[in-house]
Parts: C-alpha cells; structure tokens; sequence
C-alpha cells in the first residue's frame, strides 16, 4: 500500500524533534522497514534534503520569492482572508514552512500518496526555459491545494532548501543497519555506500536482494567512489616505522578529480564528489581521445600549467578554473594539466584491491610517465595527461631528501603509499601518508574548518558586517560538527565582506541540529563551508565542544587564523576529525616533552 505524504512527514515531525543520532537513527530505520521498496530512494533523497543523490544535483531550483508566490497564489484560491502579505509574515515567523502552516492552517488536505508528491518535485525541478517559472508556481500552489498543514511545513521547508532535519550520512547508515539487524550490518552498508556514494541507491538494494545485494557492487562509471584519504606523521623515519619501504608521490595543490570515462561519455568528480565535467573540457576530451571507448575511473590532480616556466600555477591561480560561465576562454588563459596517481576501474574489472604498485604499473602503461617539474621544462607533456611524480623509498632518509627536493620545485609536501596497499574508498588509513612542510617545522597544522556561525563586526570592523567566524571540526561517532574555535583573523577586509556576502545566503533562524556548541554567535550558518585554519597550538578548553565527553574539557586553537576563504573543493563531512584533533594533540605533546629540559637543567630564578 502506497504511503501518504502526511506519514512521511509525521516521521519528518519526530526528526525533527530529536538531536541524538541513535534516536534519530533508530526512528529511520523503523520508518524504512515499512515503507514499499520503490519509495525508499525517495524518502532517503527526502531526508538529506534532495531530490537524488547530492552528485547528481537535487534541488528544486525555485527562490524564496518563487515559493512565495505559490503560496500566495494558493492562499487566493482558498478564499483566505490575509491581514498581512506572505512577505510580511515570513519576516515576523522567519521559517518558510511555518508560513506554510500557518496559513493553510484551517485545512485537512487530501490522502495524497507520498510518490506522488516526490514527483511533483523531480518536475519543479526539470522544468525550464521560457515561461518556467510561472509553470513551476502554478504547480507548488496546486501542491499546497492538496496538502494538509504539516505537509505544507515541510514541502515548503524542502523545496527552499531549508529542511535542516540534521540528519547526515553516517546517521542514515546507522538507520540502514538497523534496518538490516544492527551492527554487524554496518560494515557492507558503510562498503556499498563508499562504492557508489548513493544512499538511495543503498535502500533500495537492501530491499531487494538484502545485504547480499550490497555485497555484490562493483565500482561503476557514473556513480562516483568515495576518495581515500591520508593519515599525516611528521618525519620520513615515522612513515618509515609505520609503513617501511613504499612509494612516495609529489603532493599537488590543485583540483583531486576522479574522471568517470563510459564509452564516450566522461564525467567528472571534484573531492567532494560534485560533478564538475562542464568546467574541465579538456581533461573531457583528452579521456576521450586517449581511452576512447574503453571503460575506466581513475583519478588524478588537475593543476593550471604555466607554459612559460614549464611549472604550476598556485591553488589560488588553479581555482579560478573553477567556473560555471565563460569556461572556454578561461581554459585559454589557464590551461589545466593532469597527473594521474591512481586506477579503480578499468574495462569491468574492480581494480580497487589491487595492490598500489600494480595498480601504478597499470596507469604507467595507459597515461604519458612524463611529468612536470620546475627545473625541467621539456618534460611537460603535450597533451593534458602526466602522471604524479614518484620514488620507491628504500630508506628514510630518502623519504626526507624526496621531500626537500619536492618543496624546492614549489609543491606542498609528499604521500607515501603502501607499496602492496589498496585503494581503500572513504577511509583514512595508513595506506596513504601525507608529510607537509607545517608538520615538520612547527607545532601547528592546518586544519579544515567547517563555518557554523559568524559574528558582527565591531569597532573598525562594524562597516564590514563580519568580525570573526565560529568554526567546528567533525565528530564522526555522534555524526556532528563541534565547535572548536572562533576565527577573527586571516583574510583582507574585501575577503571578510566576499565572505559575509557567501554566508548571509545560508543564515538559519536557529542553530543547526547538526551542530554542537555552548556558544552562540551573531548569526548560524548552514555547516556547508570549509576553510584552512593555522594555528599556534592545540589546547584543552572548558568552551568547545571538540573532543568533550562527560565532564571532560574539548579542545580549541591558540592564535587561529584562515590562510584563505572557504575552500570550494571541500566537504564539511571531510573536515578534520576530532579523532584527528585528538592525535595531533598527542603528538604535540609528545613533542614538547622530547624538547623539555631535564629537572637538574632548568635555570633557576
């Protein structure tokens, strides 16, 4: 039997009353069991927010005012009586649903089947060119007509993309799971999911064929891997200790791509998984002529190439790259070159066990080995393909030379890679281990931040709107961000307003469900920006939630500041781990107690 929409949305209702993630976890999964197969994908997409998987692009496309329109439109249709305009009573109860709720408050609604209404959706959507925007007022309005007020609360809610039920990835696993008989379910959930990176997907496979169904995906052109990540040390004898002998690549500063070739089809992922084929052509033709119609996903660094100094342009050069307008004259001034570092398909077969150096071997025999270096002008491909530049260390010191020779041609640091390792989708593991020049000359590290607030400026800053930000890492145990440091320097007063501009657009009423904080700043944001922070140290701090559990104090930075704006190519749920804070706090310690002076030593006063 199809499910209503008003159901869906009582268990939208109870989401939204909950902030623990097991709560939350334990309602969705019981909502998953009973709903039909065919709208499990929908209801997942719902929760997140979309209308499909993020990388595909879900949203309805219509603004504040559209949205608006449609409910005033349905209001005169109902023969309501306003004493004030929509507008008016938007700004007095500041949430687009509760409008909603508020003035079709006086009707019951139809048993509208919840499919049905997800469709309306998908439409609003598709809809374009001339005369869309009217096409998609009337049919929001009609939508309203059919609904009953909580159903309105929260299709208006969506459709702005202001659902904020706080449920984030890891949760919806959780629910998957419980779903499938509990823990030990997670891992082939957690699995699956890395592979295609579509939850939906995931329910909908669950259904069917039950986790035997999950075991059996492959990696598959067009549903993008999620990325492995790196673990840091600090020093060629500790990548040495941990991993012994292994390979070890240049770190590029540029764009990670993972280029999806499907017969002449090519698509193309950023870090974050967000598809950005339209703004790389080049790198779409040269798989094209290069793979022609072979099948493949592999993945590589794209740089802009300065063909004056047979060099690289710096990130803050590479990232005007990134653009949706005006990309072929863009392309022209800053050509891109790509290295290729790692293969995960290649003509139907999973190359994701594969041991790495077979796995390079492989890339080697289908991508030009040259490579681009500073020094060495000539060695620049012609076309758009290289491959990363890499050693086989046999020894620490060699690590430590290669990473000294690696900063001196310009580029960020290194990744040693376990030489038999696999490619581990969505994790952070030893397999991969990255050393930059901030682990070994200093205490501090740069640390990826995610914005959950910001404040007013004040004294010379008042005529800038924005004096510091609220930052947070990422507790991936509770599946929330956790307030770790307010931000008040680092960025040019033209960036500090760029960056006010950026944020005002996601200013919420209220602090996220998917945020923790005892502190309250001017204004909350929506958790979706990332920015580089440095700082001096790490401290314990009875005011941040990072690393708080009990009665014990979190973390925060000594003397934080941005070393750019958000950075466009990241995900807030790849920010740094508290997990991670917690290490890096260790490890300074340890390093001060190495460089402590003996009792007998210190001077006396």
């Amino acid at each position: 039997m199809a499910t209503s929409i008003d159901r869906v949305c009582d268990c939208l209702q109870v989401l939204d009353s909950l902030s623990g993630r097991i709560e939350m976890a334990q309602e969705l999964g019981i909502f998953l069991k009973i709903l039909d197969n065919s709208e499990r994908a929908p209801f997942v997409y719902l929760v997140q927010g979309q209308l499909a998987p993020p990388f595909r692009g879900g949203e309805t496309g219509m603004s504040t005012k559209l949205v608006l329109r449609a409910i005033g439109l349905a209001v005169e249709e109902t023969g309501i009586s306003l004493t004030v305009s929509p507008e008016k009573k938007l700004e007095e109860l500041g949430d687009m649903g509760n409008l909603a709720e508020h003035l079709f408050s006086g009707r019951h609604g139809k048993s509208v089947p919840f499919l049905e209404v997800f469709r309306t959706l998908e439409n609003l959507a598709l809809r374009g060119g001339e005369g869309s925007q009217e096409e998609k007022v009337r049919s929001l309005a009609n939508l309203f007509l059919s609904l009953s007020p909580l159903s309105s609360r929260y299709v208006a809610r969506f459709v702005v993309g202001k659902l904020r039920l706080g449920v984030g990835d890891a949760t919806i696993i959780d629910a998957l799971a419980q779903w499938q008989g509990g823990k030990t379910a997670k891992t082939p959930i957690e699995n699956g999911y890395n592979l295609c990176s579509d939850l939906g997907r995931i329910a909908t496979l669950l259904g069917e064929d039950g986790l035997e169904g999950v075991r059996k995906l492959r990696p598959s052109p067009g549903f993008p891997i999620r990325m492995a990540l790196c673990e840091r040390l600090s020093s060629g004898e500790e990548i040495f200790d941990k991993i012994g002998s292994c390979a070890v690549e240049s770190k590029y500063d540029g764009f990670r791509c993972q280029v999806h070739s499907d017969g002449n089809r090519v698509q193309i992922f950023s870090r974050n998984l967000e598809e950005t084929t339209l703004m790389f052509p080049e790198i779409v033709e040269g798989t094209r002529a290069l793979l022609g119609n072979r099948k493949a996903i592999f993945e590589g660094e794209a740089l802009g190439y300065n063909a004056e100094t047979g060099g690289y342009h710096p990130f803050q050069v590479t990232i005007t790259r990134k653009r949706k307008h005006n990309v072929k004259e863009k392309s022209g001034e800053v050509p891109l070159k790509m290295l290729v570092f790692d293969l995960m398909y290649l003509d139907g077969e999973n190359w994701l066990d594969v041991p790495f150096l077979d796995r390079r071997r492989k890339i080697e025999s289908l991508f030009p080995t040259h490579t681009f270096s500073v020094e060495e002008e000539e060695t620049a491909p012609v076309g758009v393909f290289g491959t990363s530049r890499l050693i086989i260390a046999e020894h620490p010191s060699t690590i430590d030379l290669f990473f000294d020779e690696v900063l001196e041609e310009g580029f960020e640091g290194i990744i040693a890679k376990r030489k038999e390792g696999t490619y581990t989708a969505g994790s952070r593991n030893f397999n991969w281990i990255k050393l930059k020049r901030s682990y070994k000359d200093t205490l501090s590290d740069t640390l990826d931040l995610v914005i959950i607030g910001f404040y007013r400026g004040k004294g010379q800053r008042t005529r800038l709107g924005i004096g510091a930000i609220l930052t947070a890492a990422y507790d991936k145990e509770l599946d929330r961000f956790v307030s770790i440091a307010r931000i008040g320097s680092g960025l040019t007063e033209s960036q500090w307003v760029e960056l006010r501009e950026m944020l005002e657009e996601t200013v919420l009423s209220e602090k996220p469900h998917s945020v923790l904080t005892d502190i309250a700043p001017d204004y909350w944001v929506e958790p979706k920006f990332v920015v580089q922070v440095r700082a001096d140290d790490i401290t314990r701090s009875p005011q941040h939630m990072c690393g708080r559990r009990d009665t014990k104090e979190g973390y925060a930075l000594r003397f934080p500041r941005m070393t750019g704006e958000p950075r466009a190519d990241k995900n807030p749920l790849d920010a740094t781990t508290v997990l991670e804070i917690e290490d890096l706090f260790q490890k300074q310690k340890n390093l001060l107690a190495r460089h402590r002076l003996p009792s007998d030593k210190v001077p006396k006063k």
